[in-house]
């Protein structure tokens, strides 16, 4: 299960660092790519799960291991990635060095929503929050707010 939430985790800061350097992956793609990594489904019931928090808490070297791996991929691109866990959301904080609209980065977000709402809903199956809200945001070097959004477990992607 671990390593399902944790390709994840790795497929979305794929698709945001598209997004960010103003590339763009087709919305058919990416979702086959969500769609391959969810087949699985946890046995598990609600009772037997952890929060979101706890889950994060409890995997912390795995957590912390990924990032590195994701600061280290993405740092030749000037974009640092930052990701926790409050509550019900989880969030990923991205730090982009070069100069990209926001427009673009809404842009590719939308463009990427399947994913994300995807992911939301996945990982929900994963912990014992009703609720799952992934949550991006984008800071630009100085840590001026860029652009956020967020994608609830709860709801649908919007029909093309």
């Amino acid at each position: 299960m671990k390593k399902r939430i944790f390709a994840l985790l790795t497929m979305v800061c794929l698709a945001v660092s598209l997004a960010a350097c103003g590339g763009s992956a087709t919305q058919e793609e990416t979702t086959s790519d969500t769609t391959a990594e969810t087949t699985t489904s946890s046995d598990a019931s609600d009772s037997d799960l952890l929060s979101l928090e706890e889950s994060f808490a409890a995997d912390g070297e795995e957590v912390q291991s990924m990032l590195d791996a994701m600061q280290a991929q993405y740092e030749d691109q000037g974009i640092s990635v930052k990701l926790y866990a409050e509550g019900d959301e989880m969030h990923y904080d991205f730090t982009i060095d070069s100069v990209v609209t926001t427009e673009a980065l809404k842009a590719g977000t939308e463009a990427s929503a399947t994913s994300y709402y995807e992911l939301a809903k996945t990982v929900k199956e994963s912990v014992s929050n009703d609720v799952v809200i992934v949550v991006l945001t984008f800071f630009d070097g100085e840590g001026n707010e860029l652009y956020t959004q967020s994608f609830s477990s709860a709801e649908e992607a919007a029909a093309e």
